[in-house]
């Protein structure tokens, strides 16, 4: 009975997680699924708690890696003491409370490799899904009921956004894809998440598929910061990962030379290999900076600079939860209509301070060292290859998280926090590493006697 009814409970927890990849996907206004299951889970724990005797048990918490996120919700919840406006700070608040309860809820379901499968096979299939999902958006007149391109989202309480100057509409006769999300830069980053996944695989008909079809993903949603950490990711892949450094000069090669097969393509007097060559190379001047369809890098670099600047007089301290916002309103919206920061990065120097930014710094800098160092130890292959994959998807999420307009609540982020921090956590209590610490005990002792 105990079994059937702890099966059930994983069984929850597993749609939680899944919950928050699907996101805006299946919801109303701004009640997601997600938060259906988030109120479930909730009353789970809560219910544990009262078991214990009101005792809060949080031994998952065995490292600095777990401890930042508790650090991170306290500091936030510790900035209404000085932010500007309350609403804003709770509804940052309750962003930053739902993504640490995501990534501390999978740390602590992943007690073995055996659950940590479980999650992966669950993320596999969705991601598998919205692929698919996407390459109907874009080649077919198929669109996500809930998705800013959509004809009907405004019957799911949302307010389409004008697209009069939309990159994609103006470039591009081919149709944006969003998948799960409501927009094409979240979507975008979440395939730069999972194209590590493909490309670490050891069946090549998988890691061909997926290069493939994420690439074609990536073009068509035309993000500059993802396309960036699309470059980084395999930059990085085939110089430390594959350590094939010349490989990675042919592939630059080619590229170029592709580019520059373009160019001369737009001369053709086939109709349709000029239309799509001319595409291309719009698409590619985009994506390099050098055309600024609706003035994106201006707004962009506005609003960073406005941030900076009310950091400067906090002196360094931050303006709280939900302050960069906040800020930007008081000034009034850049281009008329825009007061998120559109920079993770710097949205968190902004709203979180200088010393919690360097702590967040040294903290995302020791997660992608240790998976690294997972990635390269003889520990058995499971470990070795989700070390490499989320290794890769750290580090091209550094360029890829400025798409967005915040990625605060970008659950996807979250869920690989809390996938990575599980992945050392089951590294560190691995027969390999306890291997090692008794070699290592075993040679103090011999050099001890040897000494004496």
């Amino acid at each position: 009975m105990n079994s059937l009814f702890l099966l059930k409970i994983d069984s929850i927890y597993l749609i939680f997680i899944a919950s928050a990849v699907i996101g805006v996907a299946i919801s109303y206004g701004d009640f997601y699924l997600f938060h259906l299951f988030l109120a479930i889970v909730l009353f789970l724990r809560l219910h544990t708690f009262k078991k214990n005797d009101f005792k809060l048990k949080i031994n998952f918490v065995k490292n600095y890696q777990s401890l930042f996120l508790l650090f991170m919700l306290a500091w936030y919840v510790l900035s209404f003491f000085w932010v500007n406006n309350y609403v804003l700070a709770l509804k940052y608040n309750f962003y930053v409370f739902c993504g640490v309860f995501i990534a501390l809820n999978i740390v602590s379901y992943c007690k073995s490799i055996i659950k940590f499968d479980q999650i992966f096979h669950v993320l596999k299939l969705l991601f598998f899904f919205e692929l698919m999902i996407a390459f109907l958006e874009t080649f077919t007149k198929f669109r996500m009921p809930i998705s800013s391109y959509s004809n009907i989202s405004s019957y799911f309480g949302k307010q389409p956004p004008d697209f009069s100057l939309d990159a994609l509409t103006i470039l591009s006769a081919f149709s944006p894809p969003t998948g799960f999300h409501w927009n094409t830069n979240d979507l975008a980053i979440t395939m730069g998440l999972a194209l590590p996944f493909f490309l670490c695989s050891k069946k090549l008909y998988i890691k061909f598929f997926g290069v493939v079809t994420i690439s074609i993903i990536l073009a068509m949603a035309a993000s500059r910061a993802v396309f960036l950490g699309f470059i980084l990711l395999f930059c990085v892949y085939l110089i430390l990962v594959k350590k094939k450094f010349f490989t990675l000069i042919l592939i630059w090669f080619f590229t170029s030379l592709i580019f520059f097969t373009i160019s001369q393509a737009k001369e053709s007097e086939n109709p349709r290999i000029n239309e799509l060559a001319g595409s291309i190379e719009a698409l590619s001047l985009y994506l390099r900076g050098d055309v600024d369809i609706g003035g994106s890098l201006e707004w962009r670099r506005e609003l960073a600079n406005n941030g900076i600047e009310a950091l400067k007089k906090s002196y360094g301290f931050g303006l709280g939860a939900g302050g960069s916002t906040a800020n930007q309103e008081q000034l009034g919206p850049v281009a008329g209509r825009f007061t998120s920061m559109h920079n993770f990065w710097i949205e968190i120097l902004v709203e979180g301070g200088a010393i919690f930014a360097l702590i967040m710094l040294l903290w995302y800098s020791g997660i992608v060292i240790k998976l690294f160092k997972i990635s390269r130890s003889k520990t058995n292959t499971k470990l070795i290859f989700y070390s490499k994959a989320l290794f890769l998807g750290m580090i091209a999420f550094v360029p890829s998280a400025v798409a967005a307009s915040s990625t605060i609540y970008f659950l996807p982020m979250w869920i690989m926090f809390g996938l990575s921090i599980s992945i050392i956590n089951l590294y560190e209590k691995s027969d390999y590493v306890a291997s090692q610490k008794t070699k290592s005990n075993s040679n103090y002792i011999n050099t001890l006697r040897i000494s004496l």
